[in-house]
C-alpha cells in the first residue's frame, strides 16, 4: 500500500522566492489498485508522482510504502515518463535488458527475459533495431517494457501517451489495461485526459489548481475488462467523464 499524509513541496527558486507545487495531499493506495492523478497545468501532479518515486523530497508530510519511508528512488518502484527515456546508444533489447543487469543478472538471462517482455509489447521484430529507428509508439512500449522487466511492484506513469496521436494513444491505452490485469501493479498514472483517466483506473484523485490540493476522489465503477467501444455507449462513462470535466473546468477557471 502506498500511504500519503500531508504531503507538501514547496521549491526555492534562484531569484529567492518560493513556489508552492503541492499542500497537504493525502492518500491511500491499496496494492494493485489503478489510481490517475487529474488536474489543471502547473497543479502539482508531477510533483507527486515524483516525490513517491524518491526523486524529489518533500518539505511536509511523507511518503510510505508498506509502512516504509520514501526518501530515495528504488526498484519497487518503476517509472514511465512521457519522454520515452531510451538509451539512444543501446538497441531496444538492450534497453530492455538494462534494469536487469543492473541488478546483477547475467548478459543472456537478462537478454532471454527482456526478449520475452518484447513478445509481450509486440515489440520482437524489432529487438535489435536502436530508438532513432522507431515510431513514437514503439518507443513508448520499449520504455514501457524495460520498466516491467525489472517487476516492480509500483508503476509511476507520468503522462506515457501524451506526446502520441489519438490513434496511437489509444492502442497503448488498451495494451497497458491488459498487461496490467495480468500483472495487477499498483499505478499511479498522471494525465491531463478526462476519457483516459475513467477507461483506465479504479480511481481518480482530482488535484485543485496551484498548490495542488485534493479536490476529490472518484470511484470508477465500471465493469473490467474494460471494451472501449461499450463504454462509449454506457451511461454510467459518459456521467463520470462530464462529473470530472465539470470539476476540471471549474478548476482551470479558478
Amino acid at each position: 500500500m502506498i500511504t500519503i499524509e500531508q504531503l507538501g513541496k514547496t521549491f526555492h527558486t534562484a531569484r529567492g522566492t518560493s513556489h508552492t507545487a503541492i499542500r497537504d495531499i493525502s492518500l491511500q493506495v491499496p496494492d494493485g489498485q489503478f489510481v490517475s492523478i487529474l488536474g489543471p497545468s502547473g497543479c502539482g501532479k508531477s510533483t507527486l508522482l515524483y516525490i513517491v518515486g524518491g526523486f524529489e523530497h518533500a518539505t511536509a508530510g511523507s511518503v510510505k510504502v508498506d509502512g516504509r519511508v520514501i526518501d530515495k528512488p528504488g526498484p519497487d518502484r518503476g517509472p514511465v515518463f512521457q519522454e520515452y527515456a531510451l538509451f539512444p546508444w543501446k538497441t531496444v533489447i538492450s534497453n530492455v535488458a538494462y534494469g536487469l543487469r543492473e541488478q546483477g543478472m547475467a548478459k543472456a538471462q537478462a537478454e532471454e527475459k527482456a526478449m520475452s517482455w518484447l513478445e509481450k509489447v509486440k515489440l520482437r521484430d524489432y529487438a535489435h533495431f536502436y530508438p532513432r529507428e522507431l515510431s513514437g509508439g514503439m518507443r513508448q512500449r520499449a520504455a514501457i517494457a524495460r520498466t516491467l522487466a525489472y517487476e516492480p511492484a509500483i508503476l509511476l506513469m507520468d503522462e506515457p501517451f501524451g506526446a502520441l496521436d489519438a490513434h496511437t494513444r489509444i492502442k497503448l491505452q488498451t495494451g497497458l489495461m491488459g498487461l496490467w490485469e495480468q500483472l495487477k501493479n499498483t499505478v499511479l498514472f498522471v494525465t491531463h485526459s478526462v476519457e483516459e483517466a475513467v477507461y483506465l483506473s479504479d480511481r481518480v484523485v482530482v488535484l485543485s489548481g496551484t498548490p495542488g490540493t485534493v479536490r476529490e476522489i472518484v470511484d470508477i465503477d465500471l465493469p473490467r475488462p474494460r471494451v472501449r467501444a461499450e463504454l462509449l455507449r454506457c451511461p454510467k462513462y459518459q456521467e463520470y467523464v462530464i462529473h470530472l470535466e465539470q470539476l476540471l473546468v471549474g478548476e482551470v477557471a479558478a
